[in-house]
């Protein structure tokens, strides 16, 4: 059994939101991609990809997390994080992607969306 401490500041919360994620891969190039949020905390997120091969770590992204809304009102935070690890040991995501999990740098900036 691991014993080791969990080095976490803040709590993990499991939640499913649309997730936009911008970042220049290891060519240089910009790439996006809209995926699923899958837990947040007040210090990191994970979300996860088809796409391993577009993330290493210490790559810098941008986030846009689009809120729940209603027809009146559409929300969204945004912030910038960086990659900390690709994947669990052994751990396959949902849906047989993988999993990214990332350390923001900036809090998350709630913003009303404009259609």
């Amino acid at each position: 059994m691991n014993q080791e401490p969990d080095r976490r500041g803040f709590d993990r919360f499991p939640i499913a939101l649309a997730i936009e994620v911008l970042g220049k891969g290891s060519d240089g190039r910009t790439q996006r991609e809209k995926t699923t949020l899958r837990d947040i905390s007040g210090e990191g997120a994970r979300f996860i990809t088809q796409h391993p091969d577009r993330y290493f770590q210490g790559q810098n992204l941008e986030l846009v997390i689009y809120l729940p809304g209603t027809q009146e009102v559409k929300a969204q935070m945004r912030g910038k994080a960086r990659v900390v690890r690709i994947g669990d040991s052994g751990t396959i995501a949902e849906g047989g992607g993988t999993s990214i999990a990332v350390k923001l740098f900036t809090s998350l900036q709630f913003k009303r969306a404009n259609d």
